[in-house]
């Protein structure tokens, strides 16, 4: 039996994609349908490792890449897109399949057979080669935003991106904290401050925080394989690496 988790944004194309699959292989598991990138993180972080994961490249809320930035996947995926801008030759060589939607049976077919078919060790190298593309992608993305209006009282205060020592969430409004101390909010949300920063210079820490590279002290080891991040000006809240996240943290301190 195989367990299968499908992530897709369109409900009525995620129930017709687990349709084809049962009728392919009545055996499989269909174990979630999410339609979301934040909804997939809550859910890979919370359950164990599905046997293969159908992947749509475009969610609702962000792109698949989003999903590998917060957590780690370590099943085979094949993608789905209805678009052929996304690099479908990087794809095709480090993931089991794609798929070009509409999705046909005969397509299905074929991907689920060469699921069935590569071994264990294949698989395994095309996971690890997946996950560095995904890593040299996010690296390789340079955003332009080098300034910001923060509102202050009746003003609007011009502040440089090299001035923000990190970003966090509190009581649900997103607020960015200068390295002299000061805090704004930032009438943007975390997932777009991660889109319009420099991903050199800053960081996704995990799904509270945005952290700058100079503004970290110290990299302590924490339970469960974690790691715990001292910044400054200091938090009054920990800053935690999660586990899965560890090592492509450590690449982008090292290599960026």
């Amino acid at each position: 039996m195989t367990r299968i988790l499908i992530i897709e944004d369109e409900s009525p194309a995620g129930v017709y994609l687990q349709n084809l699959i049962l009728q392919i292989d009545p055996s499989a598991q269909v174990l979630a349908i999410l339609e979301s990138v934040e909804l997939s993180v809550e859910w890979l972080s919370s359950h164990p490792s599905p046997d293969l994961i159908f992947l749509d490249v475009q969610l609702g809320d962000g792109t698949c890449f989003e999903i590998f930035e917060q957590v780690s996947v370590r099943c085979p995926v094949i993608f789905t897109t209805a678009h052929d801008e996304y690099a479908i030759d990087a794809f095709r060589l480090n993931s089991v399949d794609y798929l070009l939607k509409p999705i046909k049976s005969s397509a299905l077919h074929s991907s689920l057979d060469k699921f069935h078919q590569s071994n264990s060790e294949l698989l395994k190298m095309k996971v690890h080669s997946l996950e560095e593309i995904i890593h040299h992608q996010l690296l390789a993305r340079k955003n332009t935003r080098r300034n910001f209006l923060v509102p202050y009282r009746d003003k609007l205060i011009p502040v440089k991106d090299e001035e923000f020592a990190w970003f966090t969430i509190q009581n649900g409004i997103v607020v960015g904290t200068l390295n002299d101390e000061r805090t704004y909010p930032i009438e943007k949300s975390l997932e777009e401050l991660e889109n319009l920063l420099d991903s050199d210079r800053f960081f996704r820490a995990n799904r509270q925080f945005i952290v700058a590279r100079g503004c970290i002290r110290e990299i302590e080891f924490y339970f469960n394989g974690r790691l715990l991040i001292r910044v400054h000006p200091i938090s009054n809240q920990l800053i935690l690496i999660s586990k899965e996240r560890v090592p492509i943290f450590k690449k982008w301190f090292e290599e960026s």
